[in-house]
Parts: structure tokens; C-alpha cells; sequence
């Protein structure tokens, strides 16, 4: 993946970030760190939801 949210780490799940741009998948241990990687990626955007994707 090109968008930034790739991970290498073993057992990494994808997420699906909810926000008010729309959606956006990212790939992360957990819930925790798809937030943090998201927020760090994209800090104006305000996050409705994550779900397992």
C-alpha cells in the first residue's frame, strides 16, 4: 500500500477509520495504534468510528 498506513508488523488487522472526510483503512496491531498512526497522519480530521475491517 501506498497510503501511509502500511505495516510490516506480524498479526497487523486492518481497520477502517471513520471521519469526517469519509473512510480511511489503516493496518495496525489494534485499535489503539490505527487511532494514533491516523491521527498522526491526519490531526485536523475529526474520527467517528474504527471498526475491524
Amino acid at each position: 500500500m501506498l497510503d501511509g498506513f502500511s505495516s510490516y508488523e506480524g498479526g497487523a488487522k486492518m481497520w477502517v477509520v471513520y471521519h469526517d472526510h469519509g473512510t480511511t483503512i489503516v493496518h495496525a496491531t489494534s485499535e489503539a495504534i490505527a487511532l494514533q498512526r491516523f491521527m498522526a497522519k491526519y490531526p485536523e480530521r475529526t474520527v467517528r468510528d474504527i471498526k475491524r475491517g
